[in-house]
């Protein structure tokens, strides 16, 4: 994974790159950069298709997206997981999971998730000790404490329907306005 030197990975930024720039991002050099160089990338590609495949040859317009795109977009790291809901063994890759997260803290009304990534942190198969980094930024009138508690159950209820787990720990990095940590503290949390 391409870690920006901001701390935000490449994978984040292009996750959002069809919604407006977050603040962190509108600020930040290395994340605007980023975002213009996927942006001209996928306008780059735009052109090669429009320019290089015969309109009248369906197949080959897929064959050739198909083959450009899987050349740019980093591969995911893939997790051997039990199924929450049918205990059946999965997979699920990292992007599914960041996704998962994301949805649920976009919910949340006092902080604001900035990064996230999640890997097991067992051998076995399927996983079910996992680590989740959170960076995040939280209203003023909110205090950590009550932060850390929001954290772990916005982690939970997003992991909890995709997968059976028994620990998930969570590295919590409460960041101010500019994107520089303030607070850095452990969760744990056992299911």
């Amino acid at each position: 994974m391409n870690i920006l030197p901001c701390g935000r990975s490449a994978e984040d930024v292009a996750l959002k790159l069809d919604e407006p720039a977050d603040v962190h991002e509108l600020q930040c050099q290395w994340c605007h950069a980023e975002r213009q160089r996927l942006k001209d990338q996928n306008s780059f590609i735009t052109h090669l298709l429009e320019s290089s495949t015969p309109q009248h040859e369906p197949q080959a317009v897929s064959d050739s997206v198909l083959g450009k795109i899987s050349q740019l977009i980093p591969r995911q790291k893939l997790w051997d997981v039990q199924d929450a809901s049918t205990g059946a063994h999965t997979r699920l890759s990292s992007l599914d999971i960041v996704k998962a997260i994301r949805r649920v803290f976009a919910e949340a009304t006092t902080i604001q998730l900035n990064y996230t990534e999640i890997k097991a942190t067992d051998t076995g198969a399927p996983h079910r000790q996992w680590n989740v980094q959170c960076w995040i930024s939280m209203a003023e009138e909110t205090s950590v404490p009550v932060i850390e508690k929001e954290v772990l159950d916005l982690v939970r209820e997003a992991i909890t329907p995709l997968f059976a787990w028994n620990e998930v720990v969570v590295d919590l990095v409460v960041e101010d306005l500019h994107g520089r940590p303030i607070e850095s503290v452990t969760l744990r949390e056992e299911g």
